[in-house]
């Protein structure tokens, strides 16, 4: 068991992380620029918190003394905050990846770094995403985190830190804060119109699932690649989502539009078996399951 500090810790993954790395017995800080929300205080109560910016290298220093591992969830996220906001964007996204990485440099700590899939870019035939499929960045989000791999491989290469990237699917659970996933609304009693997008397909993860494959990177006695996808690796469409909350919450008000969505990217399924080979991640949930969970989580809170 090891001192774990997750930067970006208050957030929607990092709060699931830091959920299971507890009940694995791991003792936990968190370093962010404010404390986690009520929705997820549940899920980090039993952890260390310090405030703290991943762009100040002295404060990150400090909080990561006797950490051997740190978990990288700092990020601005998604690609309309990041066009918004473009300068915080680099100095976090890539910037902050840069000072883990001279941290770890100096003090030898495995660095698990939370990446995207988004970076694959549009891939309208849908085919199978393997982590050897070339990137194509088509936002300043995507491309960020793609300098924010690219760093990790190299400081890998260059210094012989251990680090690694963990490519995420569309990520929907409790405390998500990307309105897409129809379940907060419909506990709060809000319609959600979609103009399109019932047909539209994505390989969606349980958060639950994915800081279960964090966790294992974080566990994994070897990392033998610098980058895993960590996702379902099934695609759903998001008239199946749709459909699934309505049968769980039959208030559910949800209006969706034919066909695809333009706004979203679109791309097939990723495929998980590294991860499966080098650090024996296995989804557990599918949206049957998955949707409940959460709704429950919520009812619980």
């Amino acid at each position: 068991m090891v001192q774990i500090l997750i930067v970006g810790g208050a957030g929607f993954v990092g709060a699931h992380v830091t959920e299971q790395a507890v009940a694995a017995g791991h003792r936990v800080r968190l370093f962010d620029t404010r404390p986690p929300s009520d929705a997820l205080q549940t899920l980090t109560a039993r952890a260390e918190f310090v405030t703290g910016d991943v762009r100040d290298r002295e404060a990150l220093a400090t909080a990561a003394e006797g950490c051997p591992v740190i978990v990288n969830c700092a990020a601005i996220v998604g690609p309309i905050r990041s066009r918004e906001a473009p300068e915080a964007a680099f100095a976090v996204n890539v910037g902050g990846t840069f000072n883990v990485l001279e941290l770890a440099r100096g003090s030898g700590a495995r660095i698990v770094n939370l990446s995207t899939a988004t970076l694959y870019g549009n891939r309208p035939e849908l085919g199978v995403l393997t982590e050897d499929s070339p990137p194509d960045p088509v936002s300043l989000y995507d491309a960020t985190k793609l300098m924010g791999e690219t760093l990790c491989a190299t400081y890998r290469k260059t210094y012989g830190v251990v680090a690694c990237s963990i490519r995420t699917g569309f990520v929907y659970g409790m405390g998500s804060g990307i309105g897409q996933y129809f379940v907060p609304a419909a506990l709060a009693g809000q319609p959600v119109t979609e103009e399109a997008g019932i047909d539209h397909p994505c390989d969606f993860t349980y958060v639950v699932d994915l800081a279960s494959g964090i966790l294992r990177a974080v566990e994994a006695e070897r990392l033998p690649h610098s980058v895993y996808n960590v996702t379902t690796g099934v695609l759903r469409t998001r008239g199946e989502f749709a459909a699934i909350v309505r049968r769980e919450l039959p208030q559910a008000a949800i209006a969706q539009g034919p066909g695809r969505n333009p706004k979203l990217h679109i791309r097939g399924p990723c495929d998980v078996s590294r991860a499966a080979a080098d650090l024996g991640y296995r989804p557990r949930f599918t949206l049957e399951t998955g949707i409940p969970d959460w709704i429950a989580r919520m009812r619980g809170r």
